[in-house]
């Protein structure tokens, strides 16, 4: 069994000018929101064997957040295709795992993990079957094959949605 974890940047800093929108970092709603996560993954003991990060400093720093805390989690590989990237893109990356890896987590962003999570457990579609996918939305997402090449739309079951609650107006 394989587990896929996609992880959406915190809330990020909109006030501040940033010289591009990779440099955005996270806003005082976002801090909380990865305290919240952290706290929620320290307590649920999520174990990954790989992380994807986009380069974008709020995904760098929601990440970093909460490796502060839990150790047993892996050092990120920084992925410049994960910022930006359509659900295709994330697909591809996956599907390029070997078999050894039993469980990765991609920090990224919107819309394209909520299209990924999305197709992977209802099928290719156009439309998201999420509700609301908010910044710090944490999906768990299982596998049962054992080569990640023959990860599809539609091969996954749900094993875990968080959402950070209340913490600000999403």
């Amino acid at each position: 069994m394989k587990q896929i974890y996609l992880l959406r940047h915190a809330k990020s800093e909109w006030d501040e000018p940033y010289d591009s929108d990779l440099d955005r970092s996270l806003s005082r709603r976002g801090k909380e929101q990865s305290k919240a996560l952290r706290d929620y993954l320290k307590e649920s003991r999520f174990e990954f064997d790989q992380c994807f990060v986009s380069p974008a400093e709020r995904t760098l720093k929601t990440y970093s957040s909460l490796r502060k805390e839990i150790l047993r989690f892996p050092k990120p590989e920084l992925r410049e295709s994960i910022y930006d990237a359509e659900r295709e893109d994330l697909l591809f990356l996956l599907q390029g795992l070997t078999s050894a890896v039993r469980s990765v987590c991609l920090v990224g962003h919107n819309p394209g993990l909520e299209d990924l999570g999305s197709s992977l457990l209802f099928g290719e579609s156009e439309v998201s079957h999420f509700q609301k996918f908010p910044t710090a939305a944490f999906l768990g997402l299982s596998f049962s094959k054992d080569s990640w090449k023959d990860l599809s739309w539609g091969s996954c079951q749900l094993s875990v949605f968080w959402i950070p609650g209340q913490i600000g107006k999403e």
